[in-house]
Parts: structure tokens; C-alpha cells; sequence
């Protein structure tokens, strides 16, 4: 049997990764599993493939009931008597009344209506995870770089080099001395 020499640290990285491994949970995936980060963030789609968001011309985005809100806080006491009757009579539930009015009567011209959607993908940045707790305190740290990140796990199947090194990392005897 071959042996090898570990330093102290080392060896006690190793114990405490293979209790991990075998303890930690596989979140319904087939081993042997790895862990990534999830993230969600919305992003423009062609009309009918979202949701509809009222864009501010200046990269901002409204629902029909903050543009609203917006409206009546912060500038429906400087508009006109006219203007006013005008915003009395629209439905304010009715993202198009609500952006016509913008547009025509507050004079806001890069005022439109957009779609979007909640995309989901794996981030490119931070690799694979051994550990579900390594991607968790991954995300507890760093977190701050990334739109709602999540610990994902995904499975290596038919990856048989990590597969062998996930059972070699399981199963080998860890003895001091």
C-alpha cells in the first residue's frame, strides 16, 4: 500500500472534507454532485415572451402601481388643472393609460413599455463547488456580486475522473501517525 505524507493542516483539511462529503445532502441529484451558483435576474424579451415593466428612459423600471405612486407624490401638485382632470378620469391599473399620460402630459418621452422575464442560470465566475457548505459560504461572502445567487447542485454524471476522485475522497482511510 502506497503512503502518503500530509502536513498536519492538510490532513485535517482531508478529514473534515470527506466527513462533508459524506454527510452533506445531495439535493435529490445522483452522485457523485458538485455545487454551483444559481443565479436570477430579470432581462428584456421580445413582447409576449414576459412580463410588461414601464421603462424610465433612464434605465429605471416602474409597475403601473409605482408609477403611479410616483405621479401622485411627486408631481401632481405642479401639473395643470387640465392635466389633473386628465389623470382624475384614466385607469390607473392600465400600464398604456399610465405611460400615454407620462409621455403626453408630464412630457417624460423615453417613457415606453418593456418585457422582461426571470432568467435562471449557473454563474460563469465562481466554478464548481466540492461542498455545498463551501458554495454557501461562497455566497455568504461574496454574495454582493451576484443577482439573488443560491447554492445549485448538479450532478457529474458519467464524469468518471470526478467521480473517482469524489469516491477516492469518500472512502480513503485517514490514519495520524
Amino acid at each position: 500500500m502506497a503512503t502518503i505524507f500530509l502536513s498536519q493542516v492538510d490532513y485535517d483539511f482531508l478529514k473534515d472534507l470527506q466527513h462533508e462529503l459524506n454527510t452533506q445532502t445531495n439535493d435529490g441529484n445522483a452522485d457523485p454532485v458538485y455545487w454551483g451558483v444559481m443565479e436570477s435576474e430579470m432581462k428584456g424579451v421580445p413582447e409576449g415572451c414576459g412580463d410588461p415593466i414601464i421603462y424610465m428612459g433612464d434605465g429605471g423600471t416602474m409597475t403601473t402601481k409605482e408609477a403611479v405612486e410616483y405621479i401622485e407624490n411627486d408631481y401632481l401638485s405642479d401639473i395643470d388643472d387640465a392635466d389633473k382632470e386628465e389623470w382624475a378620469d384614466i385607469d390607473k391599473t392600465d400600464m398604456d393609460d399610465v405611460v400615454r399620460f407620462m409621455n403626453e402630459n408630464l412630457k417624460w418621452h423615453d417613457v415606453r413599455i418593456v418585457y422582461q422575464r426571470l432568467e435562471e442560470h449557473i454563474s460563469r465566475e465562481t466554478g464548481a463547488f466540492l461542498t455545498k457548505r463551501a458554495c454557501k459560504t461562497y455566497i455568504e461572502r461574496y454574495g454582493y456580486n451576484h443577482c439573488r445567487p443560491r447554492t445549485y447542485a448538479m450532478t457529474a454524471y458519467r464524469n468518471y475522473e470526478l467521480e473517482r476522485l469524489l469516491n477516492i475522497l469518500k472512502t480513503m482511510e485517514l490514519k495520524e501517525g
